[in-house]
């Protein structure tokens, strides 16, 4: 079975670029344009991996990983926040909210690859 990512991002074609370079390494990828649309896809795409913006309107990527570590089928859920933002501030908000792992933008598609592997391998090992 193929691990299944959600992508939660507003900007489309940073999405876009995301889901084809997962695609090509071979995950089962689907796409949410903000945290109210990621709450509304989980129970039907169940990832195991959710990347997640933190700057989108509605419902931002801290409300959005808060609300997902507390709801039982979600709480392992790997969750990597991609931002733009370099502030610690930022950083310490989604690490408190739960993210596993906090990746500035720009990033290499190889690198968020390999810690998205660490983390599904750890989470494996951990059960």
């Amino acid at each position: 079975m193929h691990e299944r990512i959600l992508i939660v991002d507003d900007e489309a074609p940073v999405a876009a670029l995301l889901e084809q370079a997962l695609r090509n390494e071979g995950y089962e990828v689907a796409r949410a344009a903000d945290g109210m649309d990621a709450m509304n896809r989980l129970h039907v795409f169940k990832p195991d991996v959710v990347i997640m913006d933190i700057m989108m309107p509605r419902l931002d990527g801290v409300q959005t990983t808060r609300l997902l570590r507390r709801n039982r089928t979600f709480g392992d859920t790997v969750i990597v926040a991609l931002s733009a933002r370099t502030d610690e501030a930022a950083r310490d908000a989604m690490r408190e909210a739960g993210a596993n792992l906090y990746m500035r933008k720009p990033f290499t598609i190889a690198r968020l690859v390999e810690r998205i592997r660490e983390l599904l391998d750890t989470r494996t090992r951990t059960g």
